[in-house]
């Protein structure tokens, strides 16, 4: 297919770089099996770059306008990737990855990139400038400090920050000058990455709200789910590895107490405890028999 694919395009006198990006996503869509798609808005190219290393080996990333990867799909002739293409809008990135696509989501729930603040970001988490040294000079970058009311001293020709300082809240807007303090430090303070919209595998497309799925609520769900059933195959005597100690030890327990009802003295244990409960019936009733003397 690759070899009509590229003449088609030729005729067709598509411009280089778009017929290159075609070919790139048609050779994506052979190779792999799923691909999943992120929406870009509001993501930085430093974003995209730090995401690529963290999928190596594990998807391609191919940044790429939703036309041309239409074009892609229909070269390859599938309806079901045609009618996914369809649905799609907006800035996006294309991952293309032999996992399915609920481990990829999770994948890049757990595997966010932290990257340089602007003014204009909301903190992801709570910001701490770390204490000590910062290597900075001493000069007009003292009053960035205080304006920022963080307290520092001069040491051995730098600013030091006398202690860890927390200069913004998790949900604070950051400013301009806390931005350019925070990126004159190295610091990286906001948590970002890429959220799957949509994904399409084998002929089935998976929508962003099946790919949003709580594993600790699954969890939970599957632990009470798995209770429940042990509870009832115990109740309905349903004999399994996992039932049968818990069936047999309530057997025994319901056999002992009719066994001391009904004063069935079978065992050594038997008779102690009809004995028991004798004496404890003798006890009640002679309290009850001073009660009324």
């Amino acid at each position: 297919m690759g070899s009509a694919f590229q003449s088609t395009l030729l005729q067709r006198k598509v411009p280089k770089k778009k017929a290159a990006m075609l070919e790139r996503l048609a050779r994506a869509l052979r190779e792999y099996r799923v691909v999943a798609v992120a929406d870009l808005r509001k993501v930085r190219s430093s974003q995209i770059q730090e995401m690529r290393k963290k999928l190596r080996g594990r998807a391609e990333l191919i940044v790429a306008k939703r036309r041309i990867f239409e074009k892609a799909a229909e070269a390859l002739g599938e309806e079901g990737l045609k009618k996914f293409a369809e649905g799609l809008s907006g800035p996006l990135a294309f991952l293309f990855s032999n996992e399915d696509p609920f481990s990829l989501a999770l994948f890049l729930r757990k595997n966010k990139v932290r990257i340089r603040a602007k003014g204009g970001d909301i903190a992801t988490n709570d910001i701490i400038i770390p204490a000590g040294n910062t290597g900075i000079p001493p000069g007009p970058a003292i009053s960035e400090f205080g304006a920022l009311k963080i307290p520092t001293k001069i040491e051995s020709g730098s600013i030091h920050v006398v202690k860890d300082t927390v200069v913004a809240k998790a949900g604070d807007t950051i400013s301009d000058r806390l931005a350019s303090l925070l990126s004159r430090l190295g610091l990286k303070p906001i948590e970002a990455g890429l959220t799957l919209i949509a994904a399409y595998e084998g002929g089935s497309i998976f929508t962003k709200e099946d790919l949003e799925f709580d594993v600790e609520a699954i969890k939970r769900d599957l632990l009470r789910a798995r209770e429940d059933a042990m509870k009832l195959a115990i109740s309905a005597a349903y004999l399994t590895p996992e039932t049968a100690a818990p069936i047999l030890s309530r057997a025994r327990s319901e056999a002992m107490a009719l066994a001391v009802e009904s004063e069935y003295p079978a065992t050594a244990d038997l008779t102690a405890a009809i004995l028991q409960r004798a004496h404890q019936a003798a006890l009640r009733l002679g309290a009850l028999l001073e009660g009324k003397t």
